[in-house]
């Protein structure tokens, strides 16, 4: 049986850390863990000490999500092979995500190229959340291909478990759940709901966000007023908002025309599907890899609201489709998504 080491100073709770680590687990590999969530340069000292007593414990290095600062250290103090979870780049997440100038510095931006350059050079092997993002690790970052592995984020279905106890409300309910970002697209949402507005349909929006995209969602919401749209602008507790997401009738996932949209697939989508949703998302090359348009989904053409507002009709209106969809969507998670079995490219490389 092999042995993993998670290790870096990171969260284990955020999602791929936690699917990844009881997927391995389920499958019968040992999982050790040496993490430190101290701030500044002394994190990499505890890191050091908490990890000799480990060192010769294990066969694979995992630096766990977001490891980009931490997998040069990581080469730095073993021998053994590094695997390096990166989801996507620091260079997506810190600049294509935010909208504000002092965020798209030049600085900023030279800066996060260069630290995507040098972790990515330093791992063994790579894992991203989608094949559209190893063609831009491989064209962007120069990586060689056979350094990169897919391995898709999937749902912690010990938390995003599909309840069927729960009752849908009472008004058809349409769901945003998620940081209101650059790619969100959720003012395109509040416009929808503005034209659904005297169609019996109500609309829950669970999201925060970047100040200055935060400002902007508020002040199309102050402006148009939608009378059936519900904002929750805090963190909720994982259990309730389960709950809250099994009572609304459909989920929307991201509208924008965004580049970022052509190789991420959101952690809702996967969540979505756990939960037997029927989701409704933009038409856009990274989720089609994973989700077939009418079998799994919706999809919509970017930064459309009619042709959203079309499409949350068709499933208002056609129960059997919704069903359909939301059936398709669990069956799909089920044997591809879960724990136990979204970590196997994963399994295949530490072997």
């Amino acid at each position: 049986m092999k042995t993993v080491l998670y290790f870096g100073n990171l969260d284990m709770s955020l999602s791929r850390n936690k699917i990844y680590t009881d997927g391995l687990r389920l499958n019968g590999i040992e999982v050790l863990v040496c993490i430190d969530q101290t701030k500044g340069l002394f994190k990499y000292w505890r890191l050091f000490k908490k990890h000799w007593p480990l060192r010769s414990k294990y066969d694979v290095m995992i630096v766990g999500y977001p490891g980009y600062f931490i997998v040069p250290f990581a080469k730095l103090i073993t021998r053994k092979i590094v695997i390096f979870d990166a989801l996507c780049s620091l260079y997506e997440t810190e600049i294509l995500s935010h909208r504000s100038a002092k965020h798209n510095s030049k600085y900023k931006i030279l800066y996060t190229q260069f630290i995507d350059w040098f972790a990515t050079r330093c791992a063994d092997k790579i894992l991203v959340e989608s094949n559209k993002q190893k063609e831009y690790f491989s064209k962007k970052l120069n990586v060689k291909s056979e350094k990169l592995v897919t391995v898709y984020t999937g749902a912690d279905d010990s938390v995003f478990e599909f309840d069927d106890s729960i009752k849908k409300f009472e008004k058809f309910t349409v769901l945003f759940r998620g940081r209101i970002t650059n790619e969100a697209g959720a003012e395109l949402i509040l416009r929808s709901a503005k034209i659904l507005e005297e169609k019996d349909i109500d609309f829950l929006i669970i999201g925060y966000g970047w100040s200055e995209d935060i400002q902007r969602f508020r002040s199309v919401y102050k402006k148009l007023s939608p009378k059936n749209v519900c904002h929750i602008d805090k963190h909720l507790p994982v259990k309730e908002m389960c709950q809250m997401m099994q009572k609304c009738h459909i989920s929307l996932g991201q509208f924008a025309e965004h580049e970022r949209l052509k190789r991420t697939i959101p952690h809702k989508a996967y969540e979505s599907l756990a939960l037997k949703l029927p989701y409704i998302t933009v038409r856009a090359e990274g989720i089609s890899e994973v989700l077939q348009e009418g079998k799994h989904c919706l999809m919509v053409r970017p930064d459309d609201e009619q042709d959203l507002v079309e499409k949350i009709l068709i499933l208002k209106e056609n129960e059997h489709l919704r069903k359909k969809i939301a059936d398709d969507g669990y069956t799909l998670f089920s044997t591809t998504f879960s724990a136990l079995q979204v970590v196997q490219p994963l399994i295949h490389v530490i072997e």
